[in-house]
């Protein structure tokens, strides 16, 4: 393995990108790019780490199909993540930046509607009166089912959501929704309300158990997790 090239995966654009490299930089390790918008780069002092910029969620793939050895990426993206990628990806450390929570949220005029029990018997009045299933809009539905079955409500259906995910409720795709929200205040302003919370999520540097026990990657992890 020694002569073998080490991918780490990070994150591509945006804010959480800066806070990625913050986290190299802070712990003595450089990411070298030949411009900006390269998506290829190397660490100093480690001839033989490449670091790749990808989208978050194909970091977490990355990792799990042993493409990368270590990624920072968000917990959210790694629950979501199909169980053959989630088994093969370790979570090495949770950072204090890139917060949000995966809320389950309903539309304000639900006003009896304040906790799962309560939507449960709504989703049961739905099928009743409207002779069809209670629909959650979300880009989450591994979270969602599951969190779903646990408390034991049944007649709902999953719509995809690949878009603005708030509004689906007001334009008539969905009754409700499952999704990521930070402060909560683009909830508010299309009317809608928090339920439960199903998971707190943050970036996080995960790593790939197939190089877990490489000499620099456990170098490298053991630095980036001070």
């Amino acid at each position: 393995m020694k002569n073998d090239i080490i991918n780490i995966a990070t994150l591509s654009k945006g804010r959480l990108k800066d806070q990625a490299e913050k986290v190299f930089k802070k712990n003595g390790l450089k990411i070298i790019s030949k411009s900006e918008r390269s998506l290829i780069g190397s660490i100093k002092g480690f001839p033989t780490v490449r670091v790749m910029y990808m989208n978050a969620t194909e970091i977490i793939e990355a990792l799990g199909k042993g493409i990368c050895a270590i990624g920072i990426s968000g917990k959210d993206l790694w629950r979501e993540s199909e169980p053959s990628i989630q088994s093969k990806v370790s979570l090495v450390k949770e950072f204090e930046w890139g917060k949000s929570n995966l809320v389950v949220a309903v539309p304000t005029a639900w006003i009896d509607c304040v906790n799962s029990a309560d939507l449960e018997e709504i989703s049961f009045e739905f099928y009743k009166k409207k002779k069809r299933l209670m629909r959650v809009a979300t880009k989450f539905k591994n979270l969602s089912r599951e969190w779903f079955n646990y408390k034991g409500i049944t007649q709902y259906e999953l719509i995809s959501s690949l878009g603005a995910t708030e509004n689906s409720h007001i334009i008539g795709k969905s009754d409700l929704i499952v999704d990521l929200s930070s402060t909560g205040e683009t909830l508010r302003q299309n009317n809608l309300k928090i339920v439960e919370v199903i998971l707190n999520s943050s970036a996080c540097l995960f790593t790939s158990k197939k190089f877990q026990n490489v000499k620099d990657v456990k170098k490298i992890i053991k630095k980036l997790s001070r």
